[in-house]
């Protein structure tokens, strides 16, 4: 139930910066009827509208959602589903029908995918996805992994971590699709692709590689930022380095007018490092930098090879 508390804690990251929010549940509670007369809330799945929410109302979900981390699933009021639907999960578009239609924590454990689909309206497979993949987590909070992946929610996704692995062009094809951090680690190539636009095989590892950084810093923001932060000034342990750094890390060797275009070109540190066939050669064609220009490859080369070989040693953990 830790996952809950720590869903919470993610808001902070969340209220300011394009995060919906639906009705609050007691409005439900006593209006059901306008519900149903009110297409808009069954009809607009949309992640970039705002809806008013007081600050008692918001105060009012987080108290829910406090209650709610401290006992299992299968407890949960309406009310605290709604919090957690709404607040945790960013889908306040689902509200009016999970008001309607889900009555307690139990009723939603129960759920197939169809009527997931049929109750709540998530016919976007990958909304579904996002909530079968939260559902399971409060199932079995035993077995996750990664402790604190449902902080991680969709804005951060979409608006942080795609800048920092270079590839800011998929964000709305991403919020679009409400992918968080629990999808992203379970995310296929398929969906890749179908869903999200991500069609370029350079891209594709880009982003395989960026999920495999965050797995092995075990989805926990905070150990990820103090790590970039101790090598922000010091050419030291690229695997975490965004886009950015490695930009700036191209003028500090002199490549100056080559180093934008490393920009949404998907380059960033779990890229570089852990993929094999990552050469000099590669980050020059990244850069931009003509064939012909061999001397200029050739200096590329040796600061690549300084930078990159320590990184890519077997000895080297990379575990966090």
């Amino acid at each position: 139930a830790g996952a809950v508390g720590g869903a919470g804690t993610s808001l902070t990251g969340r209220t300011g910066r394009g995060g919906t929010w639906g009705s609050i549940s007691r409005v439900f509670a006593r209006n059901r009827n306008r519900n149903k007369s009110n297409p808009v809330a069954e009809t607009e799945p949309t992640d970039f509208q705002w809806s008013p929410l007081t600050e008692e109302g918001y105060a009012e979900k987080l108290r829910l959602l406090r209650e709610a981390s401290s006992m299992p699933m299968e407890r949960w009021r309406a009310s605290q589903v709604l919090a957690w639907l709404e607040v945790a999960l960013g889908m306040p578009q689902y509200s009016a029908r999970c008001a309607e239609n889900v009555k307690s924590g139990k009723v939603l454990l129960e759920l197939s995918d169809a009527e997931l689909e049929s109750g709540l309206g998530t016919s976007h497979p990958m909304h579904r996805k996002k909530l079968r993949l939260a559902i399971e987590e409060q199932r079995r909070p035993e077995l996750v992994r990664y402790p604190t992946i449902g902080q991680l929610g969709h804005t951060w996704v979409a608006s942080e971590w795609l800048p920092d692995i270079g590839l800011p062009q998929y964000g709305e094809s991403f919020m679009h699709s409400l992918v968080d951090a629990r999808m992203l680690d379970t995310l296929s190539k398929k969906e890749l692709e179908k869903y999200l636009g991500v069609t370029r095989k350079f891209h594709q590892a880009s982003i395989v590689h960026g999920i495999h950084v965050l797995r092995i810093m075990k989805y926990d923001r905070q150990s990820l930022a103090m790590r970039r932060l101790q090598s922000e000034n010091v050419d030291t342990d690229p695997i975490v380095w965004t886009n950015q750094r490695f930009i700036r890390w191209a003028r500090s060797i002199d490549l100056g007018e080559y180093a934008d275009n490393l920009k949404d070109s998907g380059v960033h540190g779990g890229l570089v490092v852990l993929e094999p066939s990552f050469s000099g050669d590669t980050m020059a064609t990244a850069l931009g930098i003509p064939p012909s220009k061999n001397i200029i490859r050739r200096h590329l080369a040796t600061e690549f090879e300084t930078l990159i070989l320590p990184a890519r040693d077997p000895s080297q953990k990379h575990s966090g």
